[in-house]
């Protein structure tokens, strides 16, 4: 029988902004005495989770498999099936899963299947459209019914939690772990060098994934960025171009020529955020960077119908805009001709948090595991 002194936490992460989200807290697991903690790779992104969890000094445990590009039916259900026999393999006594992708919700489906407790980070964000953004707002929503341990980064998140049913008890308000990297990089003394353009002064960081914005909508953002670029001959626009092809040849034809655009390959935490750092407006449809950016003073236009974020939104770091052109550019223009916002300081009164969520969740964990065991071990009653 296993006691409080031996239990196994099993981490999944299959994609580059999980191991992100993941970082503080496996770090903060493996701190503590009483866990034992196995970090997976679930074969979603599996060479960009080990080159993203290295870049950060931590290594997997398990590579659960490759998976081939398929359907997302059929992703889903191979990552659900290589979780779960994981799972069983190491005698987990409680899976993490974090955010919306498609290996959270395959890693909280394999809990599940185990009968195994479910904590999932970042729990609780939630959109106006049950199906918007897709999958990820169908997957969060699906996750908050099976999980025992909610983490909700916000005030907002904890919150729609409750108005969905869940318990109190279950409810668990701690910030968001990814700005407990975002701290260790702001405090870190190493300078780290910024992409270059001739001549520009304001640069302006892209990024484009969603698949929302698939087609249609990456024309009308790149056409945008080229009407900013002919109103702004002081800008230059430095873009990270995703390793999806429908993504990154659609930017590329239509951005790769001009002089002032760098298109770049994915990159590193530390180098994208001080790239962040050094923008004078970030154009995304990234959900990340709607939380790093406020703690670096760097303004952002969210190409979306909504947001999961609001709180960006409500403290003015963050402008919520359609994929239209002439919306764009004038909220761009409008955010150029305006002096940049002051910097969101790390305290627990700061919308995501003071940097020290890794640490809560790990002792709640801890704490959960302590409880259950002790319920487990504790002999039955004997009748009189």
């Amino acid at each position: 029988m296993k006691t409080s002194l031996n239990s196994t936490v099993l981490v999944v992460a299959g994609t580059r902004p999980e191991c992100l989200k993941l970082a503080s807290l496996v770090t903060a697991l493996r701190q503590q005495p009483s866990l034992r903690t196995v970090l997976v790779n679930s074969g979603q992104h599996e060479q960009m989770v080990e080159r993203t969890f290295a870049h950060v000094g931590i290594a997997c445990d398990v590579q659960a498999g490759q998976i081939a590009p398929a359907s997302l039916s059929h992703a889903l259900a191979s990552l659900r099936a290589q979780i779960r026999r994981v799972a069983a393999e190491q005698r987990a006594d409680l899976v993490v899963s974090q955010g919306d992708t498609t290996t959270a919700y395959a890693a909280s489906l394999a809990a599940r299947d185990l009968l195994l407790p479910l904590a999932h980070v970042e729990a609780g964000l939630r959109t106006s459209h049950p199906y918007r953004p897709f999958p990820e707002e169908l997957f969060r929503r699906r996750i908050a019914p099976i999980a025992a341990l909610h983490f909700a980064p916000t005030v907002s998140a904890a919150q729609n939690l409750r108005h969905e049913g869940i318990a109190e008890a279950r409810i668990h308000r701690v910030g968001n772990t990814v700005i407990d990297l975002l701290r260790w990089q702001v405090e870190s003394p190493d300078p780290v060098p910024v992409p270059q353009i001739p001549g520009v002064r304001d640069l302006i960081t892209l990024t484009l994934h969603r698949r929302e914005n698939y087609g249609r909508g990456l024309d009308v953002v790149c056409a945008s960025v080229l009407d900013l670029l002919a109103r702004h001959p002081e800008a230059g626009v430095v873009c990270p171009v995703h390793p999806n092809p429908a993504v990154g040849g659609r930017i590329r034809r239509h951005l790769s020529t001009h002089p002032r655009v760098a298109l770049v390959d994915p990159m590193d935490y530390q180098p994208f955020i001080a790239l962040l750092a050094h923008s004078r407006l970030a154009i995304t449809d990234s959900g990340g960077i709607q939380e790093e950016a406020p703690y670096l003073g760097t303004p952002v236009l969210v190409v979306r119908e909504n947001t999961e974020r609001p709180e960006s939104v409500a403290i003015g770091a963050a402008t919520l805009v359609p994929p239209r052109v002439d919306r764009i550019v004038a909220e761009a223009d409008r955010i150029l001709a305006a002096p940049p916002p002051a910097r969101l300081p790390f305290s627990a009164d700061a919308p995501y948090g003071d940097g020290y969520s890794g640490e809560r969740i790990a002792a709640e964990i801890a704490r959960f595991l302590a409880i259950r065991s002790a319920q487990t071990a504790r002999p039955a009653a004997v009748p009189a």
